[in-house]
Protein backbone atom coordinates (compact mmCIF):
# COMPACT_ATOMS: atom_id res chain seq x y z
CA UNK A 1 0.00 0.00 0.00
CA UNK A 2 2.81 2.03 0.92
CA UNK A 3 4.47 1.61 -2.51
CA UNK A 4 1.26 2.02 -4.25
CA UNK A 5 0.91 5.67 -2.93
CA UNK A 6 4.55 6.83 -2.62
CA UNK A 7 4.89 6.38 -6.80
CA UNK A 8 2.33 8.79 -7.92
CA UNK A 9 3.24 11.17 -5.24
CA UNK A 10 7.07 11.41 -6.39
CA UNK A 11 6.01 11.41 -9.77
CA UNK A 12 3.67 14.78 -9.31
CA UNK A 13 6.36 16.17 -7.27
CA UNK A 14 8.78 15.74 -9.98
CA UNK A 15 6.68 17.25 -12.69
CA UNK A 16 5.69 20.40 -9.83
CA UNK A 17 9.20 21.00 -9.79
CA UNK A 18 10.94 20.21 -12.83
CA UNK A 19 13.43 22.96 -14.65
CA UNK A 20 12.41 21.82 -17.71
CA UNK A 21 10.59 23.38 -20.24
CA UNK A 22 7.05 22.00 -20.64
CA UNK A 23 5.59 20.74 -24.38
CA UNK A 24 2.36 20.55 -25.66
CA UNK A 25 0.69 17.53 -25.89
CA UNK A 26 0.35 16.76 -29.21
CA UNK A 27 3.79 17.47 -30.51
CA UNK A 28 6.26 15.25 -31.83
CA UNK A 29 8.75 13.68 -28.89
CA UNK A 30 6.78 15.17 -26.08
CA UNK A 31 7.01 13.01 -23.34
CA UNK A 32 4.18 13.19 -20.80
CA UNK A 33 3.99 11.62 -16.79
CA UNK A 34 1.17 11.67 -14.79
CA UNK A 35 -1.86 9.34 -13.59
CA UNK A 36 -4.38 6.93 -15.54
CA UNK A 37 -7.16 5.05 -14.47
CA UNK A 38 -10.50 3.30 -15.61
CA UNK A 39 -13.11 1.67 -14.09
CA UNK A 40 -10.29 -1.59 -13.98
CA UNK A 41 -7.13 -0.50 -14.00
CA UNK A 42 -5.33 2.52 -12.48
CA UNK A 43 -1.91 3.35 -11.86
CA UNK A 44 1.12 6.05 -12.67
CA UNK A 45 1.14 6.63 -15.99
CA UNK A 46 4.17 7.44 -19.20
CA UNK A 47 3.66 8.75 -22.60
CA UNK A 48 5.92 9.14 -25.15
CA UNK A 49 4.77 10.74 -28.77
CA UNK A 50 6.79 9.01 -31.43
CA UNK A 51 5.04 11.29 -33.70
CA UNK A 52 1.85 13.50 -33.90
CA UNK A 53 -0.44 10.72 -34.62
CA UNK A 54 1.29 7.86 -33.19
CA UNK A 55 1.56 7.67 -28.94
CA UNK A 56 2.91 5.02 -26.88
CA UNK A 57 2.13 4.79 -22.98
CA UNK A 58 2.87 2.20 -20.21
CA UNK A 59 1.02 2.17 -16.70
CA UNK A 60 2.04 0.57 -13.96
CA UNK A 61 -0.68 -0.09 -11.07
CA UNK A 62 -2.67 -1.85 -9.61
CA UNK A 63 -6.36 -3.74 -9.79
CA UNK A 64 -9.23 -2.51 -7.05
CA UNK A 65 -11.68 -4.96 -6.03
CA UNK A 66 -11.53 -3.58 -2.05
CA UNK A 67 -9.67 -6.13 -0.94
CA UNK A 68 -9.26 -5.13 3.13
CA UNK A 69 -7.03 -8.26 4.46
CA UNK A 70 -3.28 -7.52 4.75
CA UNK A 71 -2.42 -10.68 2.32
CA UNK A 72 -4.32 -9.82 -0.29
CA UNK A 73 -2.42 -7.90 -3.07
CA UNK A 74 -2.60 -6.98 -7.02
CA UNK A 75 -0.34 -5.61 -10.01
CA UNK A 76 -1.11 -4.76 -13.30
CA UNK A 77 1.29 -3.59 -16.11
CA UNK A 78 -0.45 -2.31 -19.35
CA UNK A 79 0.73 -0.69 -22.65
CA UNK A 80 -0.88 1.52 -24.99
CA UNK A 81 -0.71 2.11 -28.43
CA UNK A 82 -2.74 5.52 -29.70
CA UNK A 83 -3.47 6.51 -33.14
CA UNK A 84 -4.38 10.98 -32.57
CA UNK A 85 -6.63 12.56 -34.46
CA UNK A 86 -6.18 15.72 -35.28
CA UNK A 87 -5.86 18.45 -32.25
CA UNK A 88 -8.65 21.14 -32.57
CA UNK A 89 -7.85 24.49 -30.91
CA UNK A 90 -10.66 26.54 -29.53
CA UNK A 91 -9.50 29.47 -28.34
CA UNK A 92 -9.07 28.68 -24.72
CA UNK A 93 -8.66 24.93 -24.88
CA UNK A 94 -7.26 22.24 -26.70
CA UNK A 95 -8.87 19.13 -27.90
CA UNK A 96 -6.12 16.32 -29.01
CA UNK A 97 -8.63 13.06 -30.01
CA UNK A 98 -7.19 9.54 -30.27
CA UNK A 99 -8.19 5.68 -30.47
CA UNK A 100 -6.08 3.17 -28.37
CA UNK A 101 -5.39 -0.57 -28.26
CA UNK A 102 -3.63 -2.02 -25.21
CA UNK A 103 -2.68 -5.14 -23.80
CA UNK A 104 -1.54 -5.43 -20.38
CA UNK A 105 -0.70 -8.47 -17.71
CA UNK A 106 -2.48 -8.43 -14.35
CA UNK A 107 -1.55 -10.60 -10.91
CA UNK A 108 -4.05 -11.10 -7.77
CA UNK A 109 -2.84 -12.45 -5.14
CA UNK A 110 -5.10 -13.60 -2.15
CA UNK A 111 -6.14 -15.40 0.83
CA UNK A 112 -9.39 -16.49 1.74
CA UNK A 113 -8.31 -18.43 4.90
CA UNK A 114 -10.20 -22.16 4.82
CA UNK A 115 -10.94 -21.55 1.29
CA UNK A 116 -7.64 -21.83 -0.14
CA UNK A 117 -5.79 -19.16 -1.64
CA UNK A 118 -4.92 -17.61 -4.86
CA UNK A 119 -2.39 -16.93 -7.77
CA UNK A 120 -4.25 -15.59 -10.59
CA UNK A 121 -2.65 -14.32 -13.57
CA UNK A 122 -4.14 -12.91 -16.52
CA UNK A 123 -3.28 -10.95 -20.13
CA UNK A 124 -5.95 -8.49 -20.33
CA UNK A 125 -6.68 -6.73 -23.90
CA UNK A 126 -8.86 -3.43 -24.81
CA UNK A 127 -9.81 -1.06 -27.70
CA UNK A 128 -11.18 3.00 -27.00
CA UNK A 129 -11.18 5.84 -27.98
CA UNK A 130 -10.85 9.47 -25.99
CA UNK A 131 -9.57 13.41 -25.95
CA UNK A 132 -6.67 14.77 -24.41
CA UNK A 133 -6.99 18.70 -23.40
CA UNK A 134 -5.28 21.20 -21.76
CA UNK A 135 -6.27 24.74 -21.08
CA UNK A 136 -4.39 27.10 -23.17
CA UNK A 137 -4.03 29.57 -20.24
CA UNK A 138 -3.71 27.21 -17.44
CA UNK A 139 -0.61 25.75 -16.56
CA UNK A 140 1.69 25.05 -19.55
CA UNK A 141 2.05 21.47 -20.23
CA UNK A 142 -0.62 20.25 -18.07
CA UNK A 143 -3.41 17.95 -20.06
CA UNK A 144 -5.97 15.94 -18.92
CA UNK A 145 -7.96 13.09 -20.47
CA UNK A 146 -11.30 11.25 -20.60
CA UNK A 147 -12.20 7.77 -22.85
CA UNK A 148 -14.50 5.40 -23.02
CA UNK A 149 -13.43 2.01 -23.79
CA UNK A 150 -14.05 -2.06 -23.65
CA UNK A 151 -11.79 -4.54 -21.89
CA UNK A 152 -11.49 -8.20 -21.27
CA UNK A 153 -9.48 -10.01 -18.46
CA UNK A 154 -9.58 -13.76 -17.55
CA UNK A 155 -7.83 -14.98 -14.52
CA UNK A 156 -6.76 -18.50 -15.58
CA UNK A 157 -10.30 -19.97 -16.28
CA UNK A 158 -11.45 -18.81 -12.43
CA UNK A 159 -13.19 -15.50 -12.89
CA UNK A 160 -13.01 -13.28 -15.95
CA UNK A 161 -13.95 -9.34 -15.55
CA UNK A 162 -14.28 -6.48 -18.25
CA UNK A 163 -17.39 -4.91 -20.17
CA UNK A 164 -17.43 -1.05 -21.25
CA UNK A 165 -15.38 1.42 -18.80
CA UNK A 166 -14.99 4.86 -19.05
CA UNK A 167 -11.54 6.54 -17.36
CA UNK A 168 -9.54 9.36 -17.28
CA UNK A 169 -5.77 10.68 -16.61
CA UNK A 170 -3.50 13.43 -15.99
CA UNK A 171 -0.22 14.30 -17.43
CA UNK A 172 2.10 16.91 -17.70
CA UNK A 173 4.51 16.80 -20.59
CA UNK A 174 7.76 17.45 -20.46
Amino acid sequence: MKKTILLPLTLLLLIFTSKTTAQNMSEAGSFGAGLAWTSLNYGASLKYNFTKSHTGQIIVGSVNYGFSYADQSSFSITGRYSYNLDTNDIGFASFHPYLYGQVGYWTLKYDLGYLGSYNLNSIAAGIGGGTEWSFNDFIQGLAFSIELGYTYVSFDGVASIGGFNGGGGIHYYF
